[in-house]
């Protein structure tokens, strides 16, 4: 049953972003959602299903956006990977280390693609700000998420 909630969670994530419209007040940044799931599906799962739930969501968010495909699914897939593999030593449910795991997954993207689009100052501004807001979205994610759980029990 949780697996088939993430399913559905990581597919209304990717709509969601996917659908919604461009921070134009701060160069054309789209709030990124699916990031948070991938962290929160590495900061909790087992790490097979987190590697799992990464790849999901990456081919989710690559059929929904105009990257080359693939893209994503690198990017989250190595996220889990390394996020899993350390999370003995981090403590999940401190907002520093859920804002800096966002932030972190949501630079892997990014800086993978940058390999294929390139760099340039906006780029990296927006490089900033993305990993910011998605940093800030991950704790909101982690709380909703958590209480989420709570209330439904764990499936």
């Amino acid at each position: 049953m949780t697996a088939l909630l993430f399913i559905v969670g990581i597919l209304l994530a990717a709509a969601f972003q996917a659908r919604l419209p461009t921070l134009w007040w701060l160069g054309g940044v789209r709030l990124e959602f699916v990031p948070a799931l991938v962290v929160y599906g590495s900061l909790t799962l087992p790490r097979r299903q987190a590697i799992l739930l990464a790849i999901m969501a990456g081919m989710a968010q690559d059929a929904l956006s105009a990257a080359p495909f693939g893209l994503s699914v690198l990017a989250y897939g190595l996220s889990a990977l390394w996020i899993s593999g350390v999370r003995e030593t981090l403590d999940r449910d401190l907002p520093w280390v859920q804002m800096g795991a966002g932030g972190f997954t949501s630079a892997t993207v990014a800086v993978i693609a940058f390999f294929v689009v390139g760099v340039s100052f906006a780029m990296l501004f927006k490089f900033v700000v993305v990993v910011t807001i998605s940093g800030i979205i991950t704790v909101v994610l982690f709380f909703a998420l958590d209480y989420a759980r709570a209330v439904w029990g764990d499936a």
